[in-house]
């Protein structure tokens, strides 16, 4: 009799803690009565240090992710937005549909709660991007020999520049040892040409920009551990030699506005292939991971892991003249040189296949031949 009694005892505990597991509801209660956190979260990669945050209701929140139709897929969403409850992590695909990784499975919430997740989305990206504002305008704020800070969007870190020239874009030097020592941080200890992505901040705005990390050219500013000056480019700008706007750091720029998903989704098949290229040069794998349809593309990993090894690709071939207004599929095979580090530089022939679902979406790459 006491052996089925423990029995009946172990068989309720094993209910309760099924449903505990089961139910998102109960599973936020914690010992002493606590309760979980429900948060809002926005970061420019899976991996960024600097993270922006809004905390939510979390009985309605946790209410409307139980109570959200559910169906089961196994594409991870290409996001930067994320809607955490306790430590469990929701993406949030541009339909503002959650993903729940762990279970393979989106859900679509009801009634006004897909439209009150996407104004909540809309005002945290504000908060954390900067505003994409014009050349014309930018150099109105930050004016020739103004003081304001930069922020590396990846890693937070913030310091302090002054605008010593620059009539196409800004020249700009570090204003102490203090600050050039930050910024050399932000690029590992070694000065680099690769573009980053940015936010100025001055007189309670806040920019979208992209620097690049190369001491060069006319120096201003003494005792700043800094021989020359740096670059910072806006929407717009353009080189001083050429005149001409550089593609990658018009990249970086949109992607410091928060808005590089939509920068990809307007443009041509070949110049998906040429941010295939710039996110190569500029080490950036996020910026590669928007150029295909789900993060966990069966070729992404071992195409980042191809880029890690490379020092710097160009491409030597041009593209064929394809009127694509109709197309839903095209090839497109590239020519480039490829340098790595203790290699001689070689040449390589790649076939982009690019794929779009309709028209009016967005080319995607769907695979590349001959990757190394």
């Amino acid at each position: 009799m006491l052996k089925d009694k423990r029995t009946y005892r172990l068989l309720l505990l094993g209910i309760a803690l099924f449903v505990l597991v089961c139910d998102p509801k109960q599973a936020i209660a914690r010992t002493g009565g606590e309760q979980a956190s429900v948060q809002l979260v926005v970061k420019a990669s899976p991996h960024a240090a600097m993270v922006s945050t809004m905390l939510m209701d979390t009985e309605k929140w946790v209410g409307a992710v139980t109570d959200g139709r559910t169906q089961q897929t196994a594409y991870v969403p290409v996001t930067d937005t994320y809607l955490m409850i306790d430590k469990k992590s929701y993406s949030i695909d541009q339909s503002y549909a959650l993903y729940d990784e762990e279970n393979s499975r989106t859900i679509q919430l009801r009634g006004d709660m897909k439209q009150t997740l996407q104004d909540y989305v809309a005002q945290l990206k504000s908060k954390h991007y900067g505003q994409l504002l014009a050349w014309p305008e930018a150099k109105q704020i930050i004016t020739m020999k103004s003081i304001f800070t930069v922020v590396d969007l990846e890693t937070g870190r913030r310091f302090e520049v002054q605008r010593r020239a620059g009539s196409t874009h800004a020249d700009v030097q570090p204003l102490t040892k203090h600050d050039t020592e930050i910024m050399k941080q932000i690029y590992q200890g070694k000065w680099s040409w690769r573009r980053r992505a940015i936010l100025v901040l001055k007189d309670d705005q806040e920019i979208a920009a992209s620097m690049h990390g190369m001491p060069h050219g006319g120096d201003g500013i003494p005792d700043n551990d800094f021989n020359g000056h740096f670059c910072i480019h806006f929407l717009g700008s353009s080189t001083h030699k050429t005149g001409t706007i550089d593609p990658d750091h018009q990249t970086m720029v949109h992607k410091a506005a928060g808005k590089l998903q939509q920068y990809v989704q307007q443009t041509a098949p070949s110049d998906v292939v040429e941010l295939f290229f710039i996110a190569i040069n500029q080490r950036d794998p996020e910026i590669m991971t928007t150029l295909f349809p789900h993060r966990n593309h069966e070729q992404l990993e071992r195409l980042r892991q191809m880029a890690a090894g490379i020092i710097a690709i160009r491409r030597e071939s041009d593209y064929a003249t394809i009127d694509t207004s109709d197309l839903l599929a095209i090839d497109l095979p590239v020519r480039a040189v490829i340098y790595q580090d203790g290699f001689r530089k070689t040449e390589n022939k790649f076939v982009f296949q690019l794929r779009r679902s309709t028209v009016w979406q967005g080319w995607k790459i769907d695979y590349v031949e001959n990757a190394l």
